[in-house]
């Protein structure tokens, strides 16, 4: 379910995505609302569950991820109970960033980072493929990240 947002609450939003450090004054003189009213809406948004919560991104080269994969992968049968299952195991993965379950030739698609190939295939060959859903895979490497970002355009 979405909510409905005005012109104040998409600047703000704007604003807490690229920098979430911004004061509530910081943000109030560059949105016209007052520093009160950017405190209340943004607890409003975070009660409504539009705002889920405040990270620090990482680059991932600096801490020595140095390998990024995209795998695609089938289960050997469907269900909710193998959907469970799996799911778990992939959110018990620190080595996946992001799963998401797809349409098409396959059933899911894992973003995988790690330090070096043979993380990767210590990753593949002993977690991913010896894992009893798992039928099959199939994996890219990424050259370099073109574009990436965590920010939705809100206009």
């Amino acid at each position: 379910m979405s909510i409905s947002l005005d012109q104040s609450d998409k600047k703000i939003l704007n604003l807490i995505q690229k920098d979430a450090t911004l004061t509530h004054q910081d943000i109030a003189e560059q949105t016209g609302v007052s520093a009160t009213s950017v405190w209340r809406r943004i607890k409003n948004l975070e009660e409504v569950g539009v705002i889920r919560g405040q990270v620090a991104l990482l680059e991932p080269k600096k801490i020595g991820m140095q390998v990024c994969a995209l795998i695609s992968l089938r289960l050997v049968r469907h269900g909710e109970d193998t959907r469970i299952e799996f799911e778990d195991f992939i959110a018990s993965r620190a080595e996946v960033m992001e799963c998401y379950a797809v349409v098409g030739n396959y059933d899911y698609m894992l973003v995988v980072m790690v330090p070096d190939v043979e993380a990767y295939e210590i990753f593949l060959s002993r977690h991913l493929l010896s894992h009893p859903l798992v039928a099959s895979s199939n994996s890219s490497f990424t050259l370099r990240r073109v574009k990436y970002t965590t920010a939705h355009s809100l206009i």
